[in-house]
């Protein structure tokens, strides 16, 4: 009886822990609408519940740039570079949906909550190698990582990847891994940490226009990195204008994001066909080089074994008259056939130069320069000239002076 009681218990105790791990049989097959949208809807509160930190990808770094005359034009390229490549993370952050506003900027001293740059180490169309760096308003590193992609070798014999209108951009894998690299730092940042990077954002943003009027406010702590001294009250008139002028900061970024897209647009098709086209040059180069690597050898091998023969017949003597003169037109052939070898070679070489020159070439016509506009605020004008940088250095102290103004009138009010 107790044997039967015990085994009764067993099955019962199986029975229970296997209801707990063994699905429902409605557990299986698709789930309905509705339950699709109840998960949405977690998802979606728990990002909502969070901070969204804006991020600032500055103009790539194009890297060493080159000072020899025959080179020059791959500064050209690598300056246009450092604009795309800068965008197209940008599209490749958007893409992930866990940050606020992504935008490319000039450079590093717009304000941002987040800034992503990169340094270009290498970009020849078959390599291209990155060094990335994520480091927030506050001064902490994030991320300091090389990165690089190998594009394959099937990628252009592929009809669709051929085709200069397609879309389809062979770096575009490293730029998504980098996205998912900075995507996962940002999950396990606090909300609470989010919170205060925003607010440093914003009163480093109030330290640039007038550090007299908000360094109580933020300071640099022990471990060289900034930090809130003071809270600066929402309905303070010091936020209210502080506010009003980072608004409007972030409208003239949000403009050059259309500039940074249409140069993005107007060279891609070809920025496309520099790389398939050199790609293509650089496979042919490589061959060339082989082939005239082995001519060379083959007519050094040759030019030997001629010279080996005329001494063997220099010195077999006049007792065998066939043999010297046989050994002396073997010398004769195989010298003519390794100079001929030699001379091929040469052609050769001169063709690998070809396809560098033609490489060389495509990255001349390529210009990153912004036009020069006027914009007027707080009834003030002003003229922006020069390059993207140039115009943000000047934005930047166009907004410096309307806050000094408005300082100067709110004393005046307060003196009346």
């Amino acid at each position: 009886m107790a044997n039967k009681i015990i085994t009764y218990f067993v099955l019962l105790i199986f029975f229970l822990t296997s209801c707990k791990t063994t699905n429902s049989i409605m557990d299986f097959g698709p789930s309905t609408s509705n339950e699709i949208l109840e998960n949405d809807i977690v998802e979606d509160a728990e990002d909502i519940s969070r901070p969204r930190l804006d991020v600032a990808i500055p103009v790539f770094n194009s890297g060493k740039l080159i000072s020899t005359e025959e080179e020059k034009s791959w500064n050209e390229l690598r300056k246009t570079e450092s604009i795309i490549f800068a965008h197209r993370l940008k599209k490749s952050i958007e893409k992930i949906d866990k940050f606020g506003a992504v935008r490319v900027t000039p450079d590093s001293n717009a304000t941002s909550d987040l800034y992503i740059s990169g340094e270009i180490l290498e970009s020849d169309s078959r390599e291209i190698r990155l060094k990335i760096q994520v480091v927030d308003i506050a001064g902490n590193m994030w991320l300091s990582k090389k990165f690089k992609e190998k594009v394959s070798e099937k990628f252009w014999s592929d009809p669709k990847n051929s085709r200069s209108s397609s879309m389809t951009d062979p770096y575009q894998t490293l730029f998504d891994k980098i996205a998912d690299e900075v995507a996962k730092k940002i999950k396990f940042t606090s909300s609470g940490n989010l919170k205060k990077l925003k607010d440093i954002s914003n009163l480093r943003f109030g330290l640039n226009l007038s550090e007299e009027s908000f360094n109580e406010y933020i300071g640099i702590n022990k471990n060289k990195k900034y930090e809130i001294v003071k809270k600066l009250n929402e309905d303070d008139p010091k936020y209210l204008r502080l506010t009003n002028l980072r608004i409007r900061d972030q409208m003239f970024i949000d403009e050059l994001q259309y500039n940074y897209k249409a140069f993005d647009d107007e060279v891609s098709k070809s920025y496309r066909v520099w790389q398939q086209q050199t790609y293509l040059e650089l496979e042919a180069e490589d061959q060339a080089k082989s082939e005239a690597f082995g001519k060379a050898l083959g007519g050094i091998l040759m030019l030997g074994a001629a010279v080996l023969g005329a001494y063997a017949a220099a010195n077999s003597g006049a007792y065998d008259y066939n043999t010297q003169a046989l050994g002396g037109a073997a010398a004769i052939g195989g010298g003519i056939a390794g100079a001929s070898l030699l001379k091929e070679s040469f052609k050769k070489s001169e063709e690998a130069k070809i396809h560098r020159d033609a490489i060389n070439e495509l990255g001349q016509s390529l210009d990153s320069e912004l036009s020069s506009r006027v914009i007027e605020f707080e009834k003030e004008t002003v003229e922006l000239t020069g390059t993207a940088q140039e115009q943000f250095s000047q934005w930047r102290n166009f907004l410096k002076l309307i806050y000094a103004k408005e300082n100067i009138q709110n004393d005046e009010i307060n003196i009346n």
